[in-house]
């Protein structure tokens, strides 16, 4: 009785699945702050156009159209939102892929976690107060944020074995 065995060698490609997970999950967390982005922007209205205005470094960032809508105020404020805000991407290559939103516009701070009606704040000047408040938009950008991780799904190391005859 004969038995012939074949050996193979076997390597793995760390330097190129590292490139292709950095790859994969820059873009995926672009496209999770999109994916929130829209999710906050359809909760906040278009006054005077500051509040979406905060939006816009993280908008940018991403690739993401940034859209105001009509002006229902009469004064346009886009460079007060500009200017009170920042956001964006944070990479450390094969570490952490984050992205960021933080502003200080007071009066969006204020209607995200309170109802805005009349007397409530010093800015809200109509007597029917602000509708739709207070916001959330944080808790409802966060549970979309969370809901597209739940699913994401890593490239595959298997690719990356090289399988050489000895």
């Amino acid at each position: 009785m004969r038995f012939n065995a074949q050996i193979q060698l076997m390597r793995f490609d760390i330097r190129g699945y590292a490139a292709e997970l950095d790859r994969f999950l820059t873009d995926e967390i672009k496209d999770i702050a999109k994916s929130w982005l829209r999710t906050v922007l359809v909760i906040i209205p278009t006054w005077s156009r500051a509040s979406r205005a905060t939006f816009n470094a993280l908008a940018e960032d991403v690739g993401f159209a940034l859209t105001f809508g009509p002006i229902r105020a009469p004064k346009d404020r886009l460079t007060l939102g500009l200017r009170t805000s920042s956001g964006g991407i944070e990479i450390k290559k094969l570490i952490s892929y984050q992205f960021f939103y933080q502003t200080d516009l007071r009066y969006l701070e204020f209607n995200e976690f309170n109802r805005a009606d009349f007397g409530s704040h010093p800015s809200i000047f109509s007597r029917a107060g602000i509708p739709n408040t207070p916001y959330r938009f944080l808790e409802a950008g966060e549970a979309d944020a969370r809901s597209r991780l739940e699913v994401v799904i890593l490239p595959s190391p298997a690719d990356f074995i090289i399988v050489r005859k000895a």
